[in-house]
């Protein structure tokens, strides 16, 4: 067997070569669970100052937000922390540029997301009301306006709260129980016609909810490819329920078996 050494400055260049490469900022970000909040709990509330004041009926019940954590903005991943997520079966890592845009500051990019979950807010506060008037037409929601509701959530931003906030208004305004109990975890943007839109980080977000001890998870129907056996684990004792509307999701809840990522050939 024939050994051959290479020179030591060879060795010293490489050397080097993959050192420097494990410290170097690289162009992705690292996707990790976040938390999951009740907006049952002080999140969604009567106006201080309503044209109408809503009747809140409160259950025993819970709806989570769910949430990520993505590398900041104006910080690049290094190698070695690519490689330590990569061995992390809770980690993701994706292109920087899927998430962020270049030559925009770390400010700019909070401010955007800050916009977005104003707006999510404002999408499912008429998207609930027009939900309530439309099946619950005794409860008087057409006299409602979307600034008789409060939604008051910090350090959180971006869209993909909206049918969380939604799904909560019309628990709340409703004297029906829908959750009837169970704590329930859901993600996805929504418009003001209740249709419900994609996501990204949804496989973080499962374990999110699992860790908050929800059974149930509400998902984007566009969201289900993500969900895929190839592409994601889902965690033991977790439903998953695939949605695209507000009417829906609420359906889902009101049935025994409410349709799943697999009835859609994910």
């Amino acid at each position: 067997m024939i050994q051959i050494r290479l020179p030591r400055l060879a060795r010293f260049v490489l050397g080097l070569f993959f050192g420097l490469a494990l410290i170097a900022p690289l162009p992705f970000v690292v996707i990790t669970p976040g938390s999951a909040q009740d907006v049952l709990s002080n999140v969604i509330t009567p106006s201080k100052k309503p044209s109408v004041t809503p009747t809140f009926y409160q259950g025993d019940g819970k709806i989570y937000l769910l949430s990520i954590r993505i590398t900041n903005p104006s910080a690049y991943v290094t190698g070695f922390e690519l490689i330590y997520s990569w061995m992390r079966s809770d980690y993701s890592v994706m292109p920087r540029s899927l998430f962020y845009k270049d030559g925009r500051s770390a400010k700019a990019e909070e401010k955007i997301a800050k916009t977005e979950m104003v707006d999510s807010q404002i999408s499912a506060k008429i998207a609930a009301l027009d939900y309530l008037e439309k099946n619950y037409p005794q409860l008087g929601a057409d006299k409602f306006a979307p600034s008789d509701i409060d939604i008051s959530l910090s350090k959180t931003g971006g869209p993909s709260g909206g049918l969380a906030f939604a799904l909560g208004i019309v628990e709340l305004l409703t004297p029906e129980d829908i959750l009837r109990g169970r704590i329930v975890a859901t993600t996805g943007t929504i418009d003001e016609k209740g249709g419900v839109g994609s996501i990204g980080g949804i496989a973080e977000k499962i374990l999110a909810a699992k860790k908050a001890g929800a059974r149930i998870i509400i998902v984007p129907e566009r969201n289900c490819r993500d969900l895929a056996p190839s592409l994601a684990n889902i965690p033991d004792g977790i439903e998953i329920v695939a949605v695209s509307t507000l009417a829906e999701a609420i359906s889902a809840l009101n049935s025994k078996r409410p349709r799943d990522c697999a009835n859609l050939g994910a």
